[in-house]
């Protein structure tokens, strides 16, 4: 699992790192002496590392290839007389220019890196293990009442996903 495809020195030191604290968090977990609800835990903080990684590398890969993702925003907004109205909501009727801007990489989310990347960078395959890795990760928040518990095998399919994310990304020169 080679991260010489990283150019970005300092991202690839913090992925680096954190793929050492995921093996120090997961060879911990192996401890006997810790009971079911540390393990639990401690597979929970993995799997969110995990895709943290995946999501940077998807990023970094992004932006290497300078491809985009937009959002509209309107500009040069006008009211319009206050006697028109809206039949569904209160407030101003306004008129404005709407523009295509490209998002920046916190308005980002992994769905979207991975809608754009399908096809291309990713294969239909990969693209779904990664959803369902992110629904996963989405799934494990402390205030759902329902959720879903991690086990080892969700962390060794996330490990090996990982590896594969890795091993598979493109190789670009910058």
């Amino acid at each position: 699992m080679e991260l010489d495809f990283v150019r970005d020195t300092i991202l690839r030191q913090r992925i680096d790192d954190a793929i050492g604290y995921i093996y120090a968090l997961y060879e911990e977990s192996k401890n006997e002496q810790r009971n079911d609800s540390y393990r639990t835990e401690t597979y929970r903080v993995i799997i969110l590392y995990i895709v943290s990684i995946i999501e940077a590398i998807l990023h970094y890969i992004r932006e290497l290839r300078g491809d985009e993702i937009t959002k509209v925003e309107y500009k040069d907004k006008i009211t319009i007389n206050s006697a028109y109205k809206s039949r569904n909501t209160e407030g101003p009727v306004i008129m404005a220019v709407e523009c295509k801007v490209a998002k920046t990489e916190s308005e980002i989310n992994l769905r979207e890196l991975v809608q754009m990347m399908e096809g291309t960078v990713l294969t239909p395959q990969t693209a779904a293990r990664i959803t369902e890795l992110a629904r996963m990760r989405n799934s494990v928040h402390l205030r759902q009442r329902n959720a879903r518990a991690c086990t080892v095998e969700d962390v060794e399919e996330a490990l090996q996903l990982l590896v594969h994310t890795i091993n598979h990304a493109p190789r670009h020169s910058r």
